[in-house]
């Protein structure tokens, strides 16, 4: 491996935690490593979401097979390991606990991360710490009939699926007409894939998108407003695929239509839902 650095300052600076770890760690262990190292306001290059086994980072992981890729780790049975000997110019407060005890830290100090693991029993907390993680996980079990929309705009996936978290969503309806992103996470099979391992069903329903020609050359508030009139003409041939995400609500009862901008306003899911709500009078939230 020559000396070269990788491109981005996030993936620098996981290089550098792990050739400070010297010999491996197991990828669950690098997780809530770096998780703990972040939460202390060490540093803020990855967000976390609830998982399986805790706190997860989906980018961590990505840049972990990026820097094995292009020779900067070696991924094996003794774990994820540097390659090559380097000169550490700052070293990391990094945990001593490994295994089981890290995962348990983690837990106790930042229960959130717990709602969706599925480690809680084999990791042996007394009565009164179970009962804590159990309350943590009701906080998110929401059942009032709501319709959400929301935009990746400026996110990580991490916050995207905190939000939906969060909020109780547990179906998103992803309405771009062509579900593709250069921003990790937010393409289809992927963001399939992490919805699902959450507990989020996803549905793509391209009828509902707009052409990509029809934005194209958007500048002016007016523009939004002529675009978004014109689309709003076309709901009436529509109208399937609004009774769709209708019945999607009615059999989820807390559903999100989802699409690329921030601002609701400045999207086509605003024209969505609001012929919703008008047509079926239900509680609606932009995110």
């Amino acid at each position: 491996m020559s000396n070269t650095q990788p491109t981005y300052k996030r993936q620098r600076y996981l290089l550098s935690f792990i050739r400070q770890l010297g010999n491996g760690v197991s990828a669950t262990d690098l997780q809530k490593l770096v998780f703990l190292h972040t939460m202390r306001g060490d540093r803020a290059f990855y967000e976390f979401l609830p998982y399986k086994y805790g706190s997860y980072s989906f980018q961590l992981a990505e840049d972990v097979d990026i820097l094995s890729r292009d020779g900067y780790l070696t991924v094996a049975g003794t774990g994820i390991k540097a390659v090559g000997e380097y000169v550490q110019d700052n070293l990391f407060d990094i945990e001593a606990e490994r295994g089981n005890n890290l995962i348990r830290k983690a837990y106790r100090e930042y229960p959130y991360y717990t709602i969706n693991s599925e480690m809680i029993d084999r990791l042996y907390f007394n009565t009164e710490e179970a009962a804590r993680f159990s309350s943590e996980k009701q906080k998110y079990s929401q059942t009032e009939q709501s319709l959400f929309t929301i935009g990746y705009e400026g996110i990580s996936i991490e916050a995207f699926i905190n939000a939906l978290i969060q909020n109780g969503v547990k179906l998103l309806c992803d309405v771009r007409r062509n579900p593709l992103s250069r921003k990790f996470g937010f393409s289809k099979s992927k963001l399939e894939h992490i919805t699902r391992m959450v507990g989020i069903k996803y549905i793509h329903i391209p009828g509902l998108g707009i052409e990509s020609d029809k934005r194209s050359t958007l500048e002016t508030t007016e523009d939004y407003e002529a675009l978004f009139a014109d689309y709003a003409g076309t709901l009436p041939n529509l109208e399937p695929y609004l009774d769709w995400v209708y019945s999607l609500l009615c059999s989820n009862d807390r559903i999100a239509l989802m699409c690329y901008e921030k601002d609701a306003a400045m999207c086509h899911r605003h024209v969505i839902r609001d012929y919703i709500t008008d047509a079926h009078e239900v509680r609606s939230v932009d995110i």
